[in-house]
């Protein structure tokens, strides 16, 4: 979905234990949003203690068409601590390449300070207008 892979900022709703929303933009370097997702984060933060009480997120980001936006609804897991150390490097020399020879850079250290928050899919709707009985259905909930 080109709209998606274009989007490089999206917006995620997390929910506290009593059902509150928190919304926020978040870097999109993913492809699919029929697909599992991941976003690197920092460990305290209200997004992550909401994913450990209440694992609903919403994922939203604009459609090319004026007016109308995608609305992701999923799971969000915290990612095990080897996918972060993993994985971490790599997204923070995505946007920061010139460091990749830095030598304070510490590599083959734990950062309990840094998450990964994965998101996996259920449904995908096409939100059209202001209204919510526009919403089309794009993918079933499985």
């Amino acid at each position: 979905m080109e709209s998606f892979k274009s989007a490089k900022i999206i917006f995620m709703t997390t929910f506290s234990a009593a059902g509150q929303e928190h919304n926020r933009p978040m870097l999109n370097l993913n492809d699919d949003p029929y697909e599992f997702m991941w976003f690197p984060t920092e460990t305290n933060t209200r997004k992550v203690e909401d994913i450990k009480a209440n694992n609903k997120v919403l994922i939203t980001f604009p459609s090319v068409k004026q007016e109308e936006y995608y609305e992701v609804e999923g799971n969000g897991k915290l990612a095990d601590r080897e996918f972060v150390e993993e994985n971490w490097l790599w997204w923070y020399l995505y946007w920061h390449p010139d460091q990749k020879d830095r030598f304070w850079f510490p590599k083959d250290e734990d950062h309990p300070e840094r998450s990964i928050i994965g998101v996996y899919p259920n449904s995908v709707k096409l939100i059209k207008g202001k209204k919510m009985e526009d919403m089309v259905e794009l993918m079933p909930k499985f």
